[in-house]
């Protein structure tokens, strides 16, 4: 993969993860406004997503500095930690919408 189709994949990459933080930022503020089991449900989902957005950064900071070589191999990672995270915002979403 060349630098710029790299680059190109890069500002995808975080691109999607803003729009997840958007997502995530719209279910903090659900929590800080509901009250007990329901609050507590969703603090502990967003402790939960949280942990996925550290993964998700970890893996997009690994690919940022990665060879040609190692490109790809990173590239599996990020994509299925990013996937991981959107998959698990959008369960939450639902299940709050409840």
């Amino acid at each position: 993969m060349d630098n710029n189709s790299k680059k190109s994949y890069l500002a995808k990459l975080s691109g999607k993860l803003n729009d997840l933080d958007k997502k995530l930022d719209e279910l903090k503020a659900k929590a800080a406004s509901s009250a007990g089991t329901v609050k507590a449900g969703y603090e502990k989902t967003i402790d939960e997503l949280q942990g996925k957005r550290k993964e998700a950064e970890v893996h997009l900071e690994k690919l940022k500095t990665a060879s040609e070589e190692g490109w790809k191999e990173l590239k599996k990672g990020t994509k299925k930690a990013i996937g991981s995270m959107s998959k698990s915002i959008d369960n939450a979403i639902r299940k709050f919408k409840k």
